[in-house]
This record gives structure tokens, sequence and C-alpha cells, in this order.
């Protein structure tokens, strides 16, 4: 999403659409708060509904009135342009869950997190490792995102979507949705993920909760948390990992303006706090691509997302660098 041009007309049809159908937006709403990185603009228009059947009715009315829309989730893994998002964005709070047996149903907005230790907590074994996504279940489906050895394409057994060709919900088998290393259907069919069905074996609570402990203290002793950042930067290539190849390039703790490379991982990029602009994110992610590429002849693929409205052409150039 880059560039979008959105009449004044096209948002004027949602507000009028959304409130006959008393559905709630927000105009010009701030996007850096609800960003793990803390940057980016203002969206034309934000909503966060508290159901899936609120989350369709926006999507039938955006569609209605011709306005792309954007899902963000818990707002990790994101870099949303200095100038904003065009169009309307929807920050799902529907995080209904149910469990029955060994299978577990929940909605998009459903924090991974929370999850890994309800499952803990339900003796389910086997998502132990989405202690470390901190991202929206919704968001974990679309992006297949995994750590520690595990995937979601690993367990998921049924996905719910949203088609937005025919505006009806879809039920979909992990065979049709195409994963593979950080990637999904979802990324190019514009396809809205609003829930999905998981499969795991059964284990000991405590013994369950013992692995996210183990998760838990390796990722503070080697990731920046207490630093605004969005994650994983970049893939790691076939054989090696993208923060070991920075690392040897001499980056590490390298800055353009208020972002830099994270002393602690050099996969990350940090933020300073109340000063971060996208644009030197951007920047210092393209200066390490470069650098890698010059140094090792390997090219990196970003892993997080450029979204929003960000100069024609910037992006397509930032992925080829």
């Amino acid at each position: 999403m880059s560039g979008a041009v959105i009449s004044a007309s096209a948002l004027e049809r949602l507000d009028e659409l959304s409130s006959a159908r008393g559905l709630s937006l927000t105009q010009d709403a701030p996007m850096a708060p609800l960003t793990t990185l803390r940057v980016g603009g203002p969206a034309d228009r934000l909503a966060a509904p508290e159901s899936v059947d609120e989350l369709v009715a926006l999507l039938e009315v955006a569609a209605e009135a011709q306005v792309p829309v954007f899902l963000l989730g818990k707002g990790s893994d994101i870099v949303v342009a200095d100038a904003g998002i065009r169009g309307l964005v929807i920050r799902t709070r529907a995080d209904a869950v149910s469990i029955d047996g060994r299978r577990l149903r929940a909605e998009a907005g459903t924090s991974m997190t929370a999850l890994a230790k309800r499952c803990a907590r339900a003796g389910l074994a086997g998502f132990d490792w989405a202690i470390s996504i901190p991202g929206s279940f919704g968001g974990a489906v679309w992006a297949n995102a995994g750590a520690h050895g595990g995937e979601m394409a690993q367990v998921l057994r049924e996905v719910e979507a949203w088609d937005p060709r025919t505006r009806r919900r879809v039920l979909l088998a992990p065979s049709d949705c195409a994963f593979s290393y950080r990637e999904s259907r979802f990324k190019h069919s514009g396809e809205i993920v609003l829930g999905a069905t998981i499969e795991l074996g059964r284990g000991e609570p405590t013994a369950i909760a013992a692995r996210i402990a183990e998760h838990q203290a390796q990722r503070k002793a080697t990731q920046p948390l207490a630093d605004q950042n969005a994650g994983s930067v970049f893939r790691n290539p076939p054989g090696d990992h993208a923060g070991r190849l920075i690392d040897a390039a001499g980056l590490k703790g390298h800055r353009i303006g208020s972002a830099q490379v994270s002393t602690l991982h050099a996969n990350f990029i940090v933020t300073d706090r109340g000063t971060a602009r996208a644009a030197d994110v951007r920047a210092v992610g393209d200066h390490a691509r470069r650098t890698v590429a010059e140094r090792f002849g390997i090219h990196l693929q970003y892993e997080i997302e450029f979204v929003g409205d960000w100069p024609a052409g910037a992006l397509d150039q930032a992925r080829d660098a």
C-alpha cells in the first residue's frame, strides 16, 4: 500500500454508510502510538471492531464506498509512513477463543503471547514458541509467523477469511493457503483473516510453562525489548542469519537520524522515543541491505512491512536495493 489517492467523496460515503450501520470511525487517527516502532502519520479513518461480525460489516461498507482497508494487529512488524495511511485502518479487537479437545479456535485480534499462555494452562503443547511473537493471531496467520523452530503452518487446520471479490466469508484448508517461510496467500490475495483453528498435542501444563519461560528468558537476553522496535527486520537467508551478516558487516549501532541498528541484536532497528521517523527506519534498513549485498553477495529480504503513503517508487527501490 503506497501513494493511494482517496477522494473526499469516497471518505464521506464511508462515513455515511458506517453511521447508518452504527459503526464508529475516528478521523485523522494518529498511528504512531498504535505501532511498536512508534512511527508514522495519521490514518484517514480508524475503526476498532469488538467482534468478527463488526469487522465484516466494516469491510463491507469500505468495499461499497471503494475505500482501501488496512488491517492492523498489535502494531508489530510494520513501518507506517510518515505521511500516514490513506483509507480505513481496522484495528480489530475481536479476540474470542474456544477450545474443543486438542483444537483451539481464535479470532484475528487475539494476542499471540496471551494465547501461548492459555494453551499452557489448558495442557496444549506445541504452541509455546508463540510466546515470542508480539503480534495478533490474525497477523501471525497472514505472515506464517514463527519462532524457536515452530511456525503457524505446522499447527493450522482451518482459516476463516473474508474475500473482497465475493464479499463473503470463506473457509480454507492449510493446503489452500500457500504457506512457506514467512509467506502465505493472504499477503497477495487481499483476503482478510477473520480467525483460524489450530490443533495441538497434549502436555503437562508445568512443563509447557517451563518451555515458555525459557523462550522468554532467551528473548530478553538477546533482543532489544526495552527499545522501540518492530521485531526482526529481515528474513533469514538460507543457511545463515540476517543478524549475523549485519553484525559481520560492522553495522551494529549504525544510526541515521532517529533510527539505528540495535547494539544487542543486529536484525533489529530501534527508534528514539518521541522523535522517531519512518523514513529513518527505512534508510537504516536499506543501508544494511546494500552493505550486506556488497560485502557478502547476499540480498536480504525484508520481513517487516512498509505500509501507508510512501513516496511513489520508494518501496520498490527499497525492496530491490
